[in-house]
């Protein structure tokens, strides 16, 4: 059972009642920075507690005194509150995030002390403006003239380290370093480390990843990604996240590559619910996590209708990805994978009655029919 970590639940509830976390500060009398120490703590003082409540309009002392009687509030200590974002970007694996979150994730770091380097990957022209985006938010927070912004050439690698002593007793707090297309991004990385420990400031690194999924000359599928190897290599020394852009690039191309191997979420409910006794509760469970999991994701009604008991019928399609045209015609052919489901349920109880995995062929197929 997951714990009751109350610091959390109130971030969501602000997250619901408050357009940002700035004027829900303002409303508690309290800094950006302090707000959002809140929402890392897994107990607060009844005074803040109490006003915390009333302006949320919840119950938090009753929530709070009962979940402490039954064992089930979450510790947190301070070292792993220190050294992880752990309120939007858990470290279990590589996150995909939309513009908003990208924009919430950077605001956090920027505004609770922290250890580690962020590194940010990015699709260039697409998210042009998470540079100015991250620049503009550490002078709101520090102040004008507390961001260094720096941009890095390939060429510049040696001076720049050669420089990081210089540049930790500096009194900018934060150091915002855009790098130009690089062959790897390990000694950026490690660079950024030491500036960020030498320094107490907070160092943010934004790299551009030309993520695309070549075909080798022996018909092999591959995914091309800096990001990826960045991550594998440094989880555990920075926190590391791609920000992608609006048309949800980086997320349909990573779950593009995943279902053409056979990984993607539709093969894993397929799997999942092939043969199984209890597929209805199962697919309810994978398609949860996949909306949750998969910015791509998506959930549509085609159709409403009645049955012979007078139940409200919904025909719904799933889709995790919607090939592109281009990707379509690679000569791997990817047009066969499963990209597709539909399945009936009665709205009323939530009830899944019957399924049906679906390539996007055969989508196209069954489309073109109900259009004629």
């Amino acid at each position: 059972m997951e714990k009751y970590h109350i610091g959390q639940e109130i971030l969501k509830e602000v997250k619901t009642k408050f357009p940002s976390v700035a004027v829900f500060a303002k409303e508690l009398c309290k800094s950006s920075s302090a707000t959002y120490e809140i929402f890392g703590k897994t107990s607060l003082d009844t005074d803040l507690l109490l006003k915390v409540s009333k302006l949320l309009d919840r119950d938090f002392f009753r929530e709070f005194s009962e979940k402490c009687l039954n064992g089930e509030v979450a510790v947190v200590d301070k070292q792993t509150a220190e050294n992880s974002i752990s309120l939007l970007l858990p470290e279990d694996k590589l996150h995909t995030v939309s513009p908003p979150q990208a924009k919430d994730v950077v605001e956090e770091y920027l505004l609770i002390p922290r250890k580690k380097p962020l590194v940010v990957f990015y699709s260039g022209a697409r998210s042009r403006n998470l540079p100015r985006f991250v620049c503009k938010k550490g002078e709101e927070i520090y102040g004008e003239g507390m961001v260094r912004n720096i941009k890095l050439e390939p060429a510049e690698l040696m001076h720049f380290e050669l420089g990081v002593m210089s540049l930790a007793k500096m009194p900018q707090k934060v150091v915002v370093i855009k790098c130009t297309m690089a062959r790897d991004y390990n000694s950026h990385v490690l660079i950024a480390e030491r500036l960020a420990e030498e320094s107490g400031k907070h160092v943010v690194l934004l790299c551009l990843d030309p993520i695309h999924i070549p075909t080798l000359p022996n018909g092999q599928v591959v995914l091309k990604s800096l990001a990826l190897s960045t991550f594998n290599s440094w989880n555990q020394r920075a926190h590391i996240f791609i920000a992608d852009d609006i048309e949800k690039r980086f997320a349909y191309l990573i779950e593009l590559f995943h279902a053409i191997k056979g990984k993607g979420y539709m093969d894993r409910i397929y799997d999942g619910i092939e043969d199984n006794e209890n597929w209805a509760a199962t697919l309810k469970g994978l398609l949860a996590e996949a909306k949750l999991n998969l910015s791509t994701f998506e959930d549509i009604v085609l159709e409403e209708s009645s049955d012979k008991d007078n139940r409200h019928v919904e025909y719904h399609q799933v889709s995790t990805i919607q090939p592109t045209v281009n990707d379509l015609n690679h000569p791997e052919g990817i047009s066969h994978i499963r990209t597709h489901l539909r399945y009936r349920m009665i709205k009323e109880t939530g009830e899944i009655l019957e399924y049906e995995p679906m390539s996007f062929d055969q989508v196209k197929v069954m489309n073109n029919t109900e259009e004629m």
